[in-house]
């Protein structure tokens, strides 16, 4: 896996990564716009998002979506798009003999949208109806909700989708301008896995780009670590059950211990066997299940603990959870259970970036995204089982410090139970 990777950075400052795979006869693309709700100002709030749903509804060559599908069906090809935090994304799987058609429809969509009035006020719809399908479901919105404690009044919080407000107030005409001023080719991306010919994509993409803004890239605000978390946030909902997440900042996923990071979320909540598993479910029977997961980003990383309980049992689940945060920092893992948790770290890894054109892809994408260089997948491996009890330790002191940690709830209508007695109970367990 990405033994045959090239790159060229283009003269309008956008860059094209592919990875040719012997004996394939299908590819992967995309086309990555450095546009998302980081980048936004707060009046333009789910503006990325909206230009994203618009961009696909027609464009200069390809006046209507419904043409680009019947173009995209005849060789089967898949394609959609998506807005992330700090990207716009717009990718296709197809075959082999449908790839320069592909780069034709996405490249001309991204490059000349209608923005067609009539298509903005379905699409507006479609967009409310999407924050209403958001607003339904919990795990997500309580996500975005616990990440505001984390980064309070930082961009990181704001919902990719926008608001209500914001949204009711986008035209076609402003569009078309956040088009040509957001939209540039300096930090844009494309890339391809599969059955491709570099320097063939590199002419086709180049005239793509070349139609786009050459101004710099559209900035955003870096995450800081000096700016303080919120110690409690709390919401009150109608619902049974409380669900909590504590999270804390990490490291970004340029910094080395992004392994071990990843790895201290396997031992504490990664499956059945973990710590918190065996404590909160298996010897207290307090929750269905619980869960750690630890992410590494660009500029930020994050780590965080969660788990639906019943609100009379929430103060005793936030003690057990302190209590093994406190282990991993009193003392090393022992060489048993890290040789163990390692082992089964790197194998996973070793079968997600199984031989398949799929995870390639997603890998190139974040090593261009995040990592700012090509790691190959037996490097990751190497760098899981190498990783040392006190590593894991140093970490765990880092991260798990009081000052750091952000605990979110959201109770049921009623519950009596105090929030910052329940911080308490965490931060003594």
């Amino acid at each position: 896996m990405l033994e045959n990777v090239k790159i060229t950075k283009l003269e309008n400052g956008a860059c094209v990564a592919t990875s040719a795979r012997a004996g394939s006869n299908a590819c992967r693309l995309g086309f990555y716009i450095p546009m998302g709700s980081r980048r936004e100002k707060a009046s333009e709030a789910g503006w990325s998002h909206f230009a994203e749903h618009m961009v696909l509804q027609g464009s200069k060559k390809y006046p209507s979506s419904k043409i680009v599908n019947r173009i995209m069906e005849r060789f089967g090809g898949q394609y959609n798009a998506a807005t992330s935090k700090l990207w716009t994304k717009y990718y296709a799987h197809v075959p082999a003999y449908g790839m320069s058609t592909a780069i034709d429809v996405l490249g001309d969509a991204i490059a000349h949208p209608l923005f067609m009035q009539s298509e903005v006020e379905k699409e507006r719809r479609v967009i409310l109806e999407e924050m209403k399908m958001i607003d339904d479901g919990p795990s997500r919105e309580f996500y975005d909700f616990a990440q505001a404690g984390l980064w309070p009044r930082h961009p990181i919080c704001r919902p990719i989708i926008g608001t209500p407000k914001a949204i009711a107030g986008i035209d076609n005409e402003s569009l078309k301008s956040f088009h040509v001023t957001r939209y540039t080719s300096r930090g844009a991306m494309f890339i391809a896995v599969g059955n491709v010919d570099h320097d063939e994509i590199v002419e086709r993409v180049n005239h793509v780009f070349g139609a786009l803004s050459d101004a710099p890239e559209p900035r955003y605000r870096p995450a800081s670590l000096n700016w303080p978390v919120k110690p409690v946030v709390v919401e009150y909902c109608d619902k049974a059950q409380a669900t909590f997440q504590i999270s804390f900042r990490g490291v970004t996923g340029a910094d080395p211990r992004r392994h071990a990071q990843a790895l201290l979320a396997s031992i504490l909540g990664g499956d059945s066997s973990s710590r918190l598993y065996r404590s909160i479910r298996d010897r207290h029977g307090l929750a269905y299940s619980v869960y750690a997961d630890a992410g590494s980003y660009t500029d930020h990383g994050a780590f965080s603990v969660s788990a639906g309980v019943s609100a009379d049992s929430l103060e005793k689940a936030l003690s057990l959870c302190g209590h093994e945060l406190k282990e991993l920092i009193r003392k090393p893992v022992g060489r048993e259970e890290l040789a163990r948790r390692r082992e089964k770290f790197a194998s996973l890894s070793i079968i997600l970036n199984e031989d398949s054109g799929e995870v390639e892809y997603s890998v190139l994408d974040m090593c261009l995204k995040v990592y700012k260089k090509i790691v190959r997948p037996e490097e990751e491996v190497a760098c899981i089982r190498s990783i040392s009890a006190a590593e894991l330790q140093a970490l765990a002191v880092e991260i798990f410090r009081p000052e750091n940690c952000s605990l979110a709830l959201s109770l049921p209508k009623g519950c009596k139970a105090s929030p910052e007695r329940l911080r308490e109970a965490l931060l003594n367990g």
